[in-house]
């Protein structure tokens, strides 16, 4: 490394007293001779070239810094300083940095993002990972194209919040249901849930309907032989002729793939309670999220917008205790400011249930929207 050094030094100094059209070429001869000898620099050598480069770049036009931004963007261990003055240079030079650089961390790109012009915004937001803080800027800050594009990065993590404001933009809803058909994180059955969890016209004209309508639990009806369920028997204002052939088509003595739950483990239990009873809305909705494996954002609006019947099958669903049921209620009413009315009867009607009715009336919005889906199409 020392005749490195020794000609970089060299190349320097002709930098300063040669004739300045010739600075592009010798920063291209800089950066040359730094690739040929990276596996053996240590951090003083890359940080003497990272200054070297930098300050003949800067002394240069865009298109240098672009060439530049080009070569470097993608090295591991580039001069970090360099990386960082590239990244908030004009577009053209900072693009390919701002969507390669692995040098550039999270506090980096939460930085740059918090200033940057959109077209910053949009080659960040094709980037391989991006972090919630990161994100978290990009849809505070973005517009509607950066927004599409930061959708469909099935490498970005989004939080509660930014799913949140996603789901309230008209002009994203396409792109939403496209990328939540690309996420990795998430398997076909929990994406058919999770649409049909938080659909409040499903919730409006089935469960609603049906759970208000249980009775008493020693009054609700057993099972038999070669009938319907006891879906069809809560079920009230619904097509029961689409019950029933959904029935007979089930195989029988097989249950439904994916409708049995697990259920939820007294620990993940008591601690979903306990952030609930604290008022913690972000902590809850993480931990319900993780018992259920439903999407953050949809665990929100679940719990928060829908018809209190979604939430009461989906505790239900997973086992969960009448007070858990009562907590999640609570935090509903204080979040919101509006009141639960009939307490006493919800809680009634939700000890009333069983896990697997509960379980049996998510199979049946499966089932309903496949006829409708059906219906539709052949029309």
């Amino acid at each position: 490394m020392l005749r490195a050094r020794q000609c970089l030094d060299e190349i320097v100094d002709l930098y300063q007293s040669g004739p300045i059209d010739k600075g592009p070429e010798l920063l291209e001869r800089v950066a040359d001779l730094y690739f040929l000898t990276v596996d053996q620099q240590s951090p003083a050598d890359t940080d003497a070239f990272g200054d070297v480069m930098e300050r003949m770049a800067f002394a240069a036009d865009a298109l240098t810094r672009a060439r530049l931004s080009e070569r470097i963007a993608k090295t591991e261990s580039a001069p970090v300083d360099l990386i960082r003055r590239l990244a908030r240079d004009e577009i053209c030079v900072a693009r390919p940095v701002l969507q390669y650089s692995p040098c550039l961390r999270e506090g980096d790109l939460v930085s740059i993002s918090s200033e940057a012009e959109q077209d910053h915004l949009m080659a960040t937001a094709h980037r391989s990972n991006l972090s919630k803080p990161v994100t978290d800027i990009i849809v505070e800050r973005g517009e509607l194209k950066v927004l599409k594009a930061i959708i469909s990065n099935t490498g970005a993590e989004f939080s509660a919040e930014s799913r949140m404001k996603l789901s309230k933009t008209p002009e994203l809803q396409a792109e939403l249901q496209q990328a939540i058909r690309m996420r990795r994180d998430m398997s076909p059955t929990a994406i058919d849930r999770l649409k049909r969890l938080t659909e409040m016209e499903f919730w409006q004209q089935i469960t609603e309907a049906a759970l208000m309508t249980i009775e008493e639990p020693d009054e609700v009806q057993k099972e038999t032989p070669g009938s319907v369920d006891a879906d069809a028997d809560i079920t009230v204002g619904v097509d029961k002729q689409i019950l029933n052939e959904q029935a007979k088509k089930a195989p029988k003595g097989k249950p439904d793939k994916d409708i049995r739950m697990k259920p939820t483990s007294e620990a993940a239990e008591k601690a979903l309670v306990d952030s609930a009873r604290a008022g913690k809305v972000v902590e809850t909705v993480q931990f319900f999220a993780k018992i259920t494996e439903l999407d953050e954002g949809m665990i929100e609006h679940c719990v928060f917008k829908a018809h209190i019947p979604a939430l009461m099958v989906l505790c239900k669903a997973h086992s969960m205790a009448p007070s858990t049921f009562t907590a999640m209620l609570q935090l509903r009413e204080n979040h919101t400011g509006t009141p639960v009315t009939d307490t006493i009867g919800l809680m009634r009607r939700y000890e009333g249930m069983t896990p697997d009715t509960a379980q049996r009336i998510i199979r049946f919005s499966d089932k309903r929207r496949d006829v409708i889906e059906k219906a539709s199409n052949a029309a």
